[in-house]
């Protein structure tokens, strides 16, 4: 059993090193990145730039999937078959999720997260992650939540999970807003964005 610990360990740290590797050059200043790197490890700002729908971000988790699964870069995601660009597409979906949540989780708007454990080449490498009942799993939210009250009145567990996620541009806002507001205007515009 020791073996294939050790196996599936150094195809983690294999993927880890090879999936970060954009990371590394573009965010290594305000982050490191390992096959142990968790969303709650990721600094506040790093998150705001992730989460944020815009074609770098986008990229970025692009790149990450397609490097870590060994399939070449970001460029090469959209090119793939389409049974495989399906499969990428709801490892994008999940793994975007995963870093929405964090900003929920850190604005107090959720207790935990789905794999809040797990390290984020993990979640990656785990395709039975990217079925259906697993991209649907929603976090119950807290009574910070500005929808919980109507998430209490909901039961069908899909209903539940379009009104958490249609509040997720409102939570990058505030994120955001509350980022801003700790660095009291002092922080310089983020300059990985030109790089992609």
């Amino acid at each position: 059993m020791g073996k294939v610990i050790s196996l599936l360990s150094h195809k983690y740290q294999k993927a880890a090193e090879v999936g970060f590797q954009e990371w590394r050059r573009l965010f290594e200043p305000v982050a490191n990145f390992d096959r142990h790197t968790r969303w709650a490890d990721l600094p506040d700002e790093l998150m705001v730039f992730l989460c944020e729908e815009n074609p770098e971000s986008q990229f970025s988790f692009y790149d990450l999937i397609m490097r870590s699964l060994g399939l070449g870069t970001g460029h090469d995601f959209e090119k793939q078959p389409f049974e495989r660009l399906t499969l990428l597409m709801n490892a994008y979906f999940f793994i975007m999720d995963q870093a929405r949540f964090e900003c929920m989780r850190r604005l107090g708007w959720l207790e935990r997260i789905p794999r809040k454990g797990q390290a984020i080449i993990e979640v990656i490498m785990e395709s039975e992650h990217y079925d259906y009942p697993t991209l649907l799993e929603t976090p119950e939210p807290t009574p910070a939540h500005p929808a919980y009250l109507d998430y209490l009145t909901i039961t069908l567990d899909l209903e539940r999970s379009v009104l958490i996620r249609r509040s997720f541009p409102e939570a990058i806002r505030r994120f955001k807003a509350e980022l801003a507001g700790k660095k009291s205007g002092k922080r310089k515009e983020s300059t990985w964005k030109s790089c992609w």
